[in-house]
């Protein structure tokens, strides 16, 4: 098989892979690109779990607030940043509706991001005028369709 000067290869290899487990992580800041301007929802999120994370890895979490075409930009630059760790992206349900709004994006939804969780649930509210004659979601169902010519939404 291996020539006697060889045979200690297998072994050098299996302990190569274990020095590099052993790096430590994180040893410098982490940006967590957050694609939308400064004081929204997103924003705020992200700069309350950026100060949980300093807290935890012991490195400085920066927000990157990266804004403009949707999301689009910032989530760009997450996607051509290095394969490192050091560049995290914090971004909504808008990641999953951005290839059906736009015809030709700078990257790949699926294949240019390593998923790593969900960080938040956010609840959505439904509300109208309160002239509008349905009360609840039962009776605005077959409202909305005996007056779909006269009811809009936004």
């Amino acid at each position: 098989m291996f020539s006697k000067s060889l045979r200690f290869l297998p072994t050098l290899a299996l302990l190569a892979g274990t020095w590099a487990l052993a790096q430590d992580y994180p040893t410098k800041p982490i940006a967590m690109v957050v694609p939308f301007a400064a004081g929204g929802p997103t924003d705020t999120l992200g700069r309350n779990l950026g100060v949980v994370l300093t807290k935890t890895l012991k490195q400085q979490i920066i927000v990157d607030n990266s804004g403009g075409a949707g999301g689009t930009i910032g989530i760009n630059k997450v996607a051509k940043a290095r394969n490192d760790g050091y560049t995290l992206l914090l971004m909504h349900i808008g990641m999953s509706t951005s290839p059906a709004l736009y015809r030709k994006l700078p990257y790949d939804t699926l294949n240019d991001f390593e998923y790593i969780g969900q960080v938040a649930d956010v609840p959505m509210t439904l509300l109208g005028k309160k002239a509008l004659p349905p009360n609840n979601l039962k009776e605005l169902l077959p409202y909305l369709k005996a007056n779909r010519d006269k009811v809009t939404y936004g």
